[in-house]
């Protein structure tokens, strides 16, 4: 059988109708007045599909400006130091914005251009609530620099707002002259990372941690004169070797000494004089 074409089909549905009318009992509508229902849905129908467009742009303006979609309440979670009013500004949120007109990628994208800001999620909660939660990095070290920049534990440089430097973490030092951007002042920053826990491995709190380009990274240490200069050799085992010295080396005043452990399965250990042969070096700590 030939499937109809869509006027044909058309044409059998409407003159089907008297047919369809003469079986029915004597109180059905006359033929011709069902037929001018029929006539009444098609334009309808036809009035509703032409309009669809426009409509639809209506009702949508309608539903975005409608004050039962504005934000009331705009929930913020955030670490510290960052407070909830600093979040509210840099969101460029306000209350009383339609919930609608809110592009959460947008406003985490935004955030996260804040230095020191790890992550963001921003949620909308229909019908008049947005959620932000917002983690922070975590300061590991302080990177010695004309304004104070830290470091966390993805090796990355970042700077708080009105923030005082953290007295009891260790500092970086070297990388004064350096964009901290840099490929080499990366790299050199993801090399402090493995060398932080060594102050819980030793059971000796880092001073300092001194990067040079030609010599690899020295050591200093917060309660004993020691110069610890690992170079460029960060295995565990070189560290399980310097710790066994340290363990050995007497403490005290005037226990100063150069721990040198960047030659092969062995540490050198010797006495530590500063450049006039007399006095110990304090390692120094920038502020």
């Amino acid at each position: 059988m030939k499937a109809l074409s869509f006027p044909g089909t058309a044409t059998n549905w409407w003159r089907g109708a008297d047919r369809r009318a003469n079986r029915r009992t004597t109180s059905a509508p006359p033929p011709t007045r069902r037929r001018g229902m029929r006539l009444v849905l098609i334009l309808v129908f036809g009035w509703v599909l032409w309009r669809v467009p426009s409509g639809w742009l209506v009702a949508q303006q309608y539903v975005f400006s409608h004050p039962y979609f504005a934000v009331t309440d705009i929930a913020i979670e955030a670490e510290a130091p960052f407070s909830q009013e600093d979040i509210l500004t840099w969101s460029r949120l306000t209350r009383g914005m339609s919930v609608w007109a809110i592009d959460p990628q947008q406003v985490e994208a935004r955030l996260l251009t804040v230095s020191g800001i790890r992550a963001v999620q921003v949620q909308r909660e229909f019908p008049q609530r947005v959620a932000i939660h917002v983690q922070t990095r975590r300061p590991l070290a302080v990177i010695a620099r004309p304004t104070v920049t830290y470091l966390d534990d993805n090796g990355v440089a970042f700077t708080l707002p009105s923030q005082q430097p953290e007295l009891d973490l260790p500092y970086v030092t070297g990388l004064t002259e350096l964009a901290l951007d840099s490929v080499t002042a990366r790299a050199a920053l993801v090399g402090v990372l493995p060398l932080l826990p060594l102050a819980t491995v030793w059971a000796e709190p880092l001073s300092e941690i001194h990067w040079d380009p030609q010599r690899g990274y020295t050591l200093f240490l917060a309660r004993r004169h020691l110069t610890i200069r690992l170079g460029w050799e960060t295995a565990p085992e070189k560290f399980t070797q310097v710790g066994m010295v340290l363990a050995r080396l007497p403490v005290g005043e005037g226990a100063s000494a150069v721990v040198d452990a960047r030659f092969v399965n062995q540490v050198v250990v010797r006495p530590h004089l500063d450049e006039h042969g007399g006095y110990p070096r304090t390692p120094a700590r920038p502020l």
